[in-house]
């Protein structure tokens, strides 16, 4: 039996999605493992979709592992995926994301801001 790997993101310019394509090329390199890329639905339904498919929670219970990649806005994960993240309380209350391993991708851009700004 295969194992399959989740590679689950949100990226809003590309970087965290570049990312996420790299690691799931990485996991279709070793025998035996399958990389199902997945990304989460925009909140803003104005913004463009970035093209992948959008997660399900029975991709997320099925999945032997997982791999989860966010930009850091304000020191927490992106609300898009936090929202997903939130939906999935039947799982953890069910034990069924007992024992799936998890790599966690922060994606942090440095903002320089002038000292005499903020006085």
């Amino acid at each position: 039996m295969a194992c399959q790997i989740l590679v689950l993101y949100y990226s809003r310019h590309g970087s965290t999605q570049r990312l996420a394509r790299a690691i799931a090329r990485g996991v279709e390199s070793v025998d035996g493992c399958e990389a199902i890329l997945r990304t989460v639905p925009e909140l803003d339904t104005s913004r463009e979709e970035s093209g992948d498919i959008n997660v399900s929670i029975s991709e997320l219970k099925a999945c032997d592992g997982l791999a989860m990649g966010s930009p850091v806005w304000f020191g927490n994960m992106a609300a898009p995926l936090k929202h997903f993240w939130d939906q999935t309380t039947s799982l953890w209350l069910s034990g069924d994301l007992i024992d799936k391993q998890l790599a966690y991708l922060l994606l942090l851009h440095q903002c320089m801001v002038d000292k005499k700004v903020l006085q």
